[in-house]
């Protein structure tokens, strides 16, 4: 039985839908039941709660699989003292590519790793690069109000990778043998500069999006308006960094190695989305 912590998630929603067309059986941990509705009652589902370990052991009952996403450092402990009580043999963990030098977001990914193998499990992490799926997140109400992508890309590229390919090497991962010890650091086709991703996605718009490259500082005091705490801020401002000096503008045949499919496009991904821009 495999356990899906995250479901909702833009990674998490695709690796149920790729479960249920597999056949696969598995479960979801919920924290509100609403959001996973639409799913029917061929879903089997356990309400519970992170931050209650006690809400957990229904969760991990017959468990022997686990995929967990997470920024919470408690939050992965209760999940992980959970899972070793219920006996659960394989854990995989969504990380992200900057945890091979403890960068940014990626320390604390990076620690959390450390945990899970310091817990004795089976374990393979996935460390994928920039989600497509954020400009949504970073880039669509400007977009709609402005015309403009306001973000502080600079000249640096990474090659950005579709959720739906960190799902399908999830599921592979999940339900195939021969992936334990082992990172996969997973990326799109290309490798992109924020403006060239920009200019992507007016083609596919059909109109003119504006890109104006702001500074980091100023994109800094923005995150702080916004509310995000400083050691936060500090921390994407590491990676934003790394990001303008191309650290990560390679490409890995990950995707491809453990799906048997090449990654999907940048451009594939602006079609399938267009409605989230309008």
């Amino acid at each position: 039985m495999i356990l899906i912590s995250g479901a909702t998630g833009n990674v998490g929603r695709h690796l149920v839908g790729g479960l249920l067309d597999q056949g696969e059986k598995f479960r979801i941990l919920v924290r509100d039941e609403r959001k996973v509705a639409h799913l029917g009652q061929g879903v089997e589902r356990v309400v519970g709660d992170l931050n209650k370990p006690e809400t957990l052991a229904a969760a991990m009952r017959g468990v022997d699989r686990l995929y967990f996403v997470t920024p919470e450092p408690q939050q992965v402990l209760n999940l992980l003292e959970a899972a070793r009580t219920a006996g659960v043999r394989h854990v995989v963990k969504q990380s992200t590519i900057e945890a091979d030098r403890s960068l940014g977001p990626g320390r604390w990914h990076r620690e959390q790793e450390e945990l899970v193998e310091s817990y004795g499990f089976e374990w393979t992490f996935l460390r994928p690069t920039m989600l497509m799926v954020n400009v949504i997140e970073w880039w669509g109400a400007t977009i709609k109000s402005h015309g403009a992508v306001y973000f502080p890309g600079g000249k640096g590229r990474v090659p950005p990778v579709d959720p739906r390919d960190v799902a399908a090497v999830a599921a592979r991962v999940l339900t195939s043998p021969g992936h334990t010890g082992r990172i996969y650091e997973l990326t799109g086709l290309e490798a992109l500069t924020i403006g060239e991703m920009v200019s992507i996605l007016g083609k596919v718009l059909g109109k003119r999006i504006r890109y104006v490259n702001v500074p980091a500082f100023l994109a800094a005091i923005w995150m702080r308006r916004f509310g995000l705490p400083a050691y936060l801020v500090d921390g994407l401002m590491e990676t934003l960094g790394a990001l303008r000096r191309s650290e990560y503008a390679y490409v890995t045949d990950a995707v491809l190695s453990v799906t048997g499919c090449p990654p999907g496009s940048f451009d594939a991904w602006c079609r399938d989305n267009i409605a989230a821009f309008l």
